[in-house]
């Protein structure tokens, strides 16, 4: 498969081997932490619409105190995330913007691993190699709603699965890593984790059952069953590539990659969807020149506040992180029925 056809994930577990652990995380303890509904911070109007509420104050020094991207995609962090001799991939950030956790590569996709930095005494600290999962390949960084867990891909032999480390807080030391089990957990490959604010996870996975060569999967909770996923279907899955989602706290919007169906232009574009209201998705669109460029693009992911949009674009020979305001994506929405 020619390299600009997989997903940076899929191509670093793909020609990298990381060992695989005994050690499973207690599907009671991953139903509570990674599951349980939090407070959404939308309220409904009379139409039954949600409404966006007005976001809070930026925290000091947030991304990295730079100004909020306008409805372009603009370069993020220019000698300070996207620096010479190295890639960019998926990052993330904590709900506040002040900790930054981010996939870096040597090249196109070599040799993944994950970076991070935070505010601290009203400057960014070094950026270091997390120290988590040693021994393991890892990218694909993702805050939970609180702050307190990470979850991250970790290479095995034939793909990649999620793991997770956990804190009580900000002040607190990471646990030591533990793999997530079923139905987070599947004998194929399992992609760029994403989660609305209710808890729900997106992911993208190649397991059996699908509509192509990999699909976008969420959980599913119903009161006394355990953890379910089901795969989001037609109009959103084809028989072609699905993959990288990126969802809206609020749930409504999603945005992901895909290499091959009607639509694309370049080696993978960017698609957006729409909440319908009726349990699934509007028809997903291409977003266009603006965002998708001669390259591959992908690594879409919403800031916890929903201020923003970031994702990456490689050019065969390197990949930067791009971000946009999340305004401009309303755009798209009289384009998707």
């Amino acid at each position: 498969m020619p390299i600009m056809n997989l997903s940076c994930s899929e191509l670093a577990s793909r020609t990298l081997h990381g060992r695989r652990q005994s050690s499973i995380l207690p599907a009671a303890v991953f139903l509570l932490a990674a599951c349980l509904p939090l407070a959404l911070c939308f309220a409904a109007t009379p139409a039954g619409k949600t409404k966006k509420a007005a976001p809070a104050p930026l925290a000091p020094g947030a991304y990295f105190g730079l100004k909020l991207p306008g409805e372009t995609p603009e370069l993020f962090a220019p000698g300070i995330v996207d620096t010479p001799g190295r890639s960019v991939g998926h990052l993330a950030f904590s709900p506040d913007g002040t900790e930054c956790y981010f996939t870096v590569f040597d090249g196109v996709w070599n040799n993944p691993r994950i970076l991070f930095t935070r505010y601290e005494n009203g400057a960014w600290t070094p950026q270091l190699p997390v120290t988590f999962a040693d021994d393991q390949l890892k990218f694909e960084p993702l805050f939970s709603r609180d702050g307190n867990r990470l979850y991250f891909g970790v290479a095995r032999a034939a793909g990649s699965d999620f793991w997770v480390v956990q804190r009580a807080s900000r002040a607190q030391e990471w646990s030591n890593p533990q793999p997530l089990p079923a139905p987070l957990k599947s004998p194929k490959s399992q992609f760029s984790l994403a989660q609305a604010a209710d808890g729900t996870m997106y992911f993208a996975s190649n397991r059996d059952g699908g509509y192509g060569d990999m699909d976008i999967y969420r959980t599913v909770s119903k009161p006394g069953q355990p953890l379910q996923v089901e795969n989001l279907g037609a109009p959103v899955n084809s028989e072609f590539k699905e993959a990288d989602p990126a969802i809206s706290p609020d749930g409504h919007t999603l945005v992901f990659f895909s290499t091959n169906r009607p639509g694309v232009t370049h080696d993978a574009d960017l698609f957006i969807c729409f909440d319908n209201g009726h349990g699934g998705w509007t028809v997903p669109v291409n977003m266009g020149e603006e965002f998708n460029q001669p390259g591959h693009q992908g690594s879409p992911a919403f800031s916890q506040d929903g201020r923003v949009l970031f994702f990456a674009r490689f050019d065969g020979r390197h990949g930067d992180v791009y971000w946009v305001s999340t305004t401009a994506l309303e755009r798209f929405r009289k384009l998707s029925h």
